[in-house]
């Protein structure tokens, strides 16, 4: 799990086990006060709900064969991961071979919503989710929504990031047009923030934009060339679910995008 989400179920007194290949990531959650795990087969053969939050579908894949290894039929599998629903119909059926039950469980609104238990949930097969996951929910969510069956949390998700990306896009692209017609920019956020139209994630994101280029470098150039990669792997997983053909090149064109948008355009790097 993101350290966020760990950080606020251990603040609500939920005891925490965890494992990650990143060494890092496990002192981070270990220092907060979660139990240490030495493989994800000890993760299951010790929690009642197990979470992943991994980078993609061949991730949770991975995670789901070590699951395997240690748990016990019925184990509640939520997936926080954003990914293709029918990656999520492929891993539900790769849990139910050993006993778990998957459902996808897709989250928004970022570390700052997570750390104070005001995530957004998109809920695949809600109603059949086991009561101690059920539970869980409700510790690091405000808004909790049922999106459908299961693999319906994860195609909301990426509807909800062609939002949340359009915006940021359409926001580089005013800033660009407001600053060479040497308009305030901050005029132009306060007009847009007035009338209702600017969200608070697009809010967050705005200073990036404000940032010279000869700024962008070391430790936060890797973070934003990683949100790119991130937000260009959503894009593409959007795209392909889209039954307009126009729509679909236009959601591609946006992940396209994402490198100009972020400030990262000179180090553009295609997907395998």
């Amino acid at each position: 799990m993101g350290s966020a989400m760990a950080g606020r179920l251990l603040e609500t007194g939920v005891q925490l086990i965890v494992f990650d290949l990143n060494p890092e990531t496990m002192a981070e959650a270990v220092g907060l006060g979660a139990e240490p795990a030495g493989s994800t087969a000890e993760v299951a053969a010790f929690a009642d709900v197990v979470s992943i939050c991994v980078p993609d579908a061949h991730h949770v894949s991975s995670v789901l064969d070590g699951l395997g290894e240690g748990a016990v039929v019925g184990l509640p599998v939520l997936v926080h991961s954003t990914i293709h629903p029918d990656a999520v119909a492929a891993c539900r059926m790769q849990a139910a071979i050993w006993g778990g039950v998957l459902h996808d469980v897709c989250v928004a609104g970022g570390a700052v919503a997570a750390s104070a238990g005001e995530l957004v949930l998109f809920v695949g097969g809600r109603a059949d989710l086991p009561p101690a996951a059920a539970t869980l929910l409700s510790y690091y969510s405000s808004h909790i929504v049922e999106a459908g069956p299961v693999g319906s949390g994860a195609a909301m998700k990426l509807a909800f990031n062609v939002l949340t990306y359009a915006q940021f896009a359409a926001s580089a692209v005013a800033f660009e047009i407001a600053e060479g017609a040497e308009v305030d920019t901050d005029a132009l956020v306060d007009a847009w923030r007035h009338v209702g139209q600017l969200g608070s994630l697009t809010e967050q994101f705005l200073p990036v934009l404000s940032i010279p280029a000869e700024h962008v470098v070391g430790d936060f150039r890797d973070s934003l060339r990683s949100t790119v990669d991130i937000a260009r792997k959503d894009l593409r997983l959007a795209a392909d679910l889209c039954v307009v053909g126009g729509l679909g090149d236009m959601v591609e064109a946006l992940e396209k995008a994402m490198p100009e948008v972020f400030g990262v355009a000179d180090e553009i790097r295609e997907a395998p």
